[in-house]
């Protein structure tokens, strides 16, 4: 497995699929001030990553939090082999494994995006809305100037009339995973009381959500989950958060700009 190295606004190398793919994803990440949502992060929190990709967002944890413990999975395995790699550099207790979290455990066959690797689902339909969504902010001109600043800053839109290359960044593969709850998980590494749970795989939410037992959610404090399915799924992750005794807020993702439905959902109990 090959990897490229990309370099942070800071400076700092990352291990990375995609070289390209880096700066949008570290921009979403660092521009998100979970602090205005009503999110605290404790410096010697539990943190959880359930679709990691290659690390960036336990990066940023790293940063806020430096003595903090974070587990993170990501069942693709190039984007698994960059975590790794990541998670030996940053330091500190980070704990990597190839890993899909779900309802039950077993195998799941995933739509893997090699030129795209966020992208990579278990929902073909999913993966097919977020190209959709990819392709309008490349292509289109609904993008803020801000975001069309960082995707030009990634040489993807010099390459727009490559045909190839257009065609490669949506070409996908099947990958098998090994899937297993979050419930078992939490047993089979002594994870304890989480501060923050974070899910982004992709319209797998409700899946990741349906792996966790009654005796599990008081021992969550917060979640952050990215929403890809629209304001149905998003309202009924709602209710049923609140039902667990969170108060939560809502807002939208860069995606959204180009006309996939993907919202942010950040949770937190009073």
């Amino acid at each position: 497995m090959s990897l490229s190295n990309a370099t942070l606004p800071d400076g700092r190398a990352v291990h990375c699929v995609n070289d390209y793919e880096v700066g949008f994803g570290w921009h979403e990440i660092v521009s998100d001030d979970l602090t205005q949502h009503g999110l605290t992060l404790p410096d010697r929190g539990t943190y959880v990553d359930v679709g990691a990709n290659i690390g960036l967002f336990c990066l940023r944890l790293r940063d806020l939090c430096p003595r903090a413990r974070i587990f993170a999975f990501e069942p693709m395995p190039a984007a698994f082999g960059a975590l790794q790699r990541n998670a030996e550099d940053m330091g500190g207790p980070v704990e990597a494994r190839r890993l899909a979290l779900g309802s039950a455990a077993g195998e799941i066959v995933f739509d893997h995006y090699p030129a795209i690797s966020a992208l990579s689902t278990a929902d073909p339909a999913i993966g097919h809305t977020l190209a959709g969504g990819l392709r309008d902010l490349l292509f289109g001109d609904g993008a803020s100037p801000e975001i069309r600043a960082i995707i030009d800053r990634t040489g993807a839109h010099e390459r727009l009339d490559d045909t190839e290359f257009v065609e490669r960044l949506f070409r996908t593969e099947a990958i098998t995973a090994e899937v297993d709850t979050l419930d078992n998980v939490v047993a089979r590494y002594g994870i304890g009381p989480i501060d923050l749970l974070k899910i982004d795989t992709e319209g797998q939410e409700r899946a990741v959500l349906d792996g966790i037992g009654p005796a599990l959610w008081p021992q969550i404090r917060q979640l952050l989950v990215e929403v890809h399915r629209g304001p149905e799924e998003r309202d009924q992750f709602l209710a049923e958060l609140e039902g667990h005794g969170f108060s939560a807020v809502v807002e939208s993702h860069p995606m959204a700009q180009g006309g996939a439905p993907v919202s942010h959902i950040y949770a937190h109990r009073p």
